[in-house]
């Protein structure tokens, strides 16, 4: 994980996979507390790619259950 194009690795993916409640991929990882703030920019090195990702807030989930009832 680094925090813009060419730059150095900023933290550590531990997880990750496609949310089919959130309708998009998560990956879970560990960025110094000055990146956290959700709306923060990264890209995440999948398999060799460099993919853009932005910290969003926490739950990822619909606690509602809106998305269920669609």
């Amino acid at each position: 994980m680094r925090g813009m194009p060419g730059g150095e690795p900023l933290g550590r993916v531990t997880s990750g996979g496609f949310g089919y409640a959130v309708g998009s991929s998560i990956a879970f990882a560990y960025v110094p507390r000055e990146h956290a703030e959700p709306g923060t920019r990264l890209e995440v090195d999948i398999f060799g790619d460099w993919v853009a990702a932005e910290v969003r807030p926490e739950p990822l989930y619909d606690p509602a259950g809106e998305r269920v009832r669609a």
